[in-house]
């Protein structure tokens, strides 16, 4: 029954009300159509009106930075113009106004004692056991422009070779003066070491960033270290066994914890990658200079952070707030490739990450510890 039922259904034409049913349905139909084109118009009329404000506010943007770049360039003219002196050099007027800036925070003034004296005491230490260091980024910057801290600065930057690291750590194991903090940073995805007084209140610290021979120093090489440090990244993030690690997102890298053994073989691993790079030899023979090592923290504005032996050695001396401390031989060239004009004013001031919080700086207990430091030496 059911199959004469289908047979007829397909040749015998259908009934008068099924089929005026149908014929008003697909009117319906047919309206709903026509009604979502005429929406589909009205959009589309509408995002050619978006796009053309979207056009004419870009070009406003574009004539807005031009005007503001003038004035911008105006005011400079104007300032150095009226601070200039009788016989003196637009670049001697630079240096004598940035050579005179300081800060007027009395919590920030005693952290920057404190790191000066930290950081004399580090040089004293290094010079001892025969290690090479030399300052970089913001904290050589700082030496150069300012003999000593950048006002608004809060911590200090040192390069060393990856054994002349080890070597040291070996040695603050045997010295109740210092220690040395080695964290996996969840955040910047790195290995962070810290030079410490023992004293755990004092909040005073020297970032040490660790550098390995290198058989090529060209901006080439150095993308490649970067694409693999981008790959060693993406590891991290998608592995489950680390899944924990936000959790404690300063890991002490030495705990024994099972979380620090599987981040400790991924640096590992990398590093093994980078060496066969041509990145990471422990020996300066058949290496043509230093490369910024794949486990430091690394910010695309820094650029190609790859040297030539002689971009470093013999390292210069510079006065660093009354303390002299080792810079690279090269020191303005390095600057100016990383920063450009070094005497041009700074972006940052007010919005330069702090290191130390104002918080921690307000601690009577950190506070203490300084004092006690500085009143020791």
């Amino acid at each position: 029954m059911g199959t004469l039922h289908d047979v007829l259904g397909r040749f015998v034409p259908p009934s008068s009300r099924s089929f005026h049913g149908l014929y008003s349905e697909v009117i319906a139909l047919r309206d709903d159509v026509r009604t979502l084109s005429d929406e589909v118009w009205k959009l589309r009329e509408q995002n050619m009106d978006l796009q053309k404000r979207c056009s004419e506010l870009n070009d406003f943007g574009h004539l807005c930075r031009g005007d503001l770049d003038a004035h911008d360039a105006h005011m400079k003219l104007m300032m150095w113009n009226a601070m200039r002196r009788d016989g003196e050099t637009l670049e001697e007027t630079k240096k004598a106004f940035f050579g005179q800036l300081s800060t007027d925070d009395e919590r920030m003034l005693l952290l920057q004692r404190g790191n000066s004296q930290l950081l004399f005491d580090f040089s004293e230490l290094c010079k001892q056991l025969g290690i090479e260091y030399w300052l970089m980024f913001g904290s050589l910057l700082g030496a150069v422009r300012h003999g000593g801290f950048i006002p608004w600065d809060d911590d200090l930057d040192v390069g060393m070779t990856r054994d002349d690291a080890q070597k040291l750590a070996n040695a603050v194991n045997g010295d109740n003066r210092y220690r040395i903090s080695s964290v996996f940073d969840y955040f910047a995805h790195c290995w962070q070491l810290r030079f410490m007084y023992s004293d755990e209140d004092n909040p005073c610290f020297i970032d040490l960033f660790i550098f390995d021979f290198s058989k090529d120093v060209d901006a080439a090489s150095f993308e490649k270290l970067l694409s693999l440090r981008a790959a060693m990244i993406d590891e991290m993030d998608s592995k489950p066994e680390l899944k924990n690690w936000v959790n404690v997102p300063n890991l002490n890298a030495e705990d024994g914890s099972l979380l620090a053994a599987e981040i400790s073989d991924i640096f590992n691993r990398y590093r093994k990658q980078a060496r066969d790079l041509g990145v990471g030899g422990r020996s300066s023979e058949r290496s043509d200079g230093l490369t910024y090592a794949i486990d430091n923290f690394y910010d695309p504005s820094d650029g190609v952070l790859s040297y030539a032996f002689d971009d470093i050695f013999p390292t210069a001396r510079l006065q660093f707030n009354g303390v002299e401390v080792n810079v690279p031989q090269r020191f303005q060239m390095l600057l100016a490739h990383c920063y450009g004009d070094i005497y041009e004013l700074p972006r940052d001031i007010n919005t330069h990450y702090e290191h130390v919080s104002k918080e921690q700086l307000a601690d009577e207990k950190a506070r203490a510890a300084i004092l006690r430091q500085l009143n020791k030496e």
